[in-house]
């Protein structure tokens, strides 16, 4: 009896260390046999770095953590990795997704939550999503700017090929006589700064009066900034009383009196009146023309001949003018005409 009784603690104890074995190995894989299991699924191409115990976090809480993983019998070579979530008041979403995440030391699981209204359940597959690694990170960012920087070199490549086919020697010699030439200019303009300041010390003292002058008028405005003030009153006055009909009534008067000076134009034109008749008829001109150059006879006859007009008698004797002959006016004309030739 006491020896059957031995081989049953013997047994007993057996078990208990088995149990035990069994609760400090999922202990140490994070797990907790007393707790219900809330099981989910995902799928993943490369799980490296993800180990049973890694970590299953949520905004970098631990809700979970990895209980298993297996390849699929579906032969894509893809695993099919479990995760226990410890959080029984945590709802997951349908479209929720478990990422593979970390640094270069160390690796965990990342729970992102959807936001479908249809909630996951336990045993269900939720999207899994590798994150590119380093060196596909590094690559990926590389290589824009490794082709980016081929273009460029063919881009410089032209530009100095342009540049070795411009730059002949006739052309360096163009841009060699152009900086000559800036450097000319340059110093023209130092030259000219020179003379300038030179002016300006030797003006001084009449830019600093014509600087007074310029306050003393300003000032002067100032003071009599009232009488200016009454002088545009009175403009305005003034306009407001040509804006008042004043203006239209002058031109109206204008108007009429144009009309009738354009009536009396006409008049005159038409050779009416007296004014009219001296403007379109000759004979007053001819009349004014003959007697001027009778005048012009008689006055070169004066000249020429003046004992026949006046006569100086000692005794008082009055002798009789002699009259002009043909022959006399016609030689008193070729006088004058000689002399308006001359």
């Amino acid at each position: 009896m006491l020896k059957i009784k031995r081989e049953y603690y013997i047994a007993l104890m057996v078990i208990a260390g088995v149990v035990l074995l069994i609760f400090g190995v999922n202990y140490l894989k994070g797990l907790d046999l007393l707790e219900r299991r809330n099981v989910y699924h995902a799928v993943y191409t490369d799980i490296s770095g993800v180990t049973e115990t890694t970590p299953l976090l949520l905004n970098g809480y631990k809700v979970g953590s990895v209980v298993g993983s297996n390849l699929m019998e579906d032969g894509s070579s893809r695993i099919l990795v479990s995760f226990q979530i410890n959080e029984d008041d945590l709802k997951v979403p349908k479209d929720s997704r478990i990422v593979i995440t970390g640094d270069l030391l160390n690796k965990w699981t990342a729970l992102e939550l959807g936001t479908s209204e249809e909630l996951a359940h336990a045993g269900d597959t939720l999207e899994g999503r590798t994150p590119m690694s380093l060196t596909e990170s590094v690559t990926s960012q590389i290589d824009p700017l490794k082709r980016k920087a081929e273009g460029m070199l063919v881009s410089v490549d032209s530009v100095l090929t342009v540049f070795q086919s411009i730059l002949n020697p006739e052309a360096r010699m163009d841009i060699d006589k152009s900086f000559m030439n800036i450097r000319t200019t340059l110093e023209h303009l130092s030259q000219a700064a020179d003379r300038l300041d030179k002016l300006i010390a030797s003006e001084g003292e009449a830019i600093h009066v014509t600087l007074d002058n310029l306050n003393a008028i300003t000032g002067n405005l100032k003071d009599h900034n009232g009488q200016i003030a009454h002088i545009l009153e009175n403009l305005d006055t003034a306009s407001a009383s040509l804006a008042d009909g004043k203006l239209d009534r002058a031109l109206a008067s204008l108007d009429s009196t144009l009309a009738d000076a354009r009536g009396i134009m006409g008049r005159i034109e038409s050779g009416q009146g007296t004014l009219g008749k001296l403007v379109t008829q000759d004979s007053l001109y001819d009349n004014l023309e003959a007697a001027t150059r009778e005048l012009e006879i008689l006055l070169e006859d004066i000249r020429l001949n003046p004992d026949r007009y006046v006569h100086i008698s000692v005794f008082g004797r009055k002798d009789k003018l002699p009259k002009l002959s043909e022959n006399d006016v016609l030689r008193i004309s070729d006088a004058v005409r000689n002399a308006d030739k001359r």
